[in-house]
């Protein structure tokens, strides 16, 4: 069961890489925005995603710019029909980890993160996911 509930958290974790440009950084269009009129797209967008995740202040500088450096690559890779399937999913109230091609997206990622930042980024979703359900029991 620990097994199963690790592998569900690892495939959340990685899964809401998948809709980086799309979805985690809203809030950010406006930073999003000039990022895509730089001469440098994907340059810019890591920078963009270096500057949000070193706020959380929960990683090493070298390990956001792995990080973003991963997810901007991975990102990169899906084709809008893919980030359609996502979103489809995710309104379903599915786990985009059940998708085939998130799940090799999941591997390439853990592989271009490396074991030590991938087990960190697990303890880290543990860590919110815990932190989300205290905050909704005490509601």
């Amino acid at each position: 069961m620990n097994i199963l509930k690790s592998n569900i958290i690892m495939s959340a974790c990685f899964s809401t890489v998948a809709l980086f440009a799309t979805a985690t950084h809203a809030a950010e269009s406006n930073k999003l925005q000039e990022a895509y009129k730089s001469s440098n797209v994907k340059a810019a967008l890591i920078n963009v995603c270096k500057d949000e995740t070193a706020k959380g202040k929960k990683l090493s500088a070298a390990e956001v710019s792995k990080y973003c450096s991963c997810a901007v690559e991975a990102d990169g890779r899906l084709t809008n029909a893919q980030k359609w399937e996502i979103q489809s999913t995710i309104n379903q109230k599915k786990s985009p980890a059940t998708l085939a091609f998130v799940q090799k997206q999941n591997k390439d990622l853990q592989a271009c993160f490396g074991p030590q930042l991938t087990g960190k980024l697990k303890n880290l979703t543990e860590e919110a996911m815990k932190a989300a359900q205290a905050a909704q029991a005490k509601n």
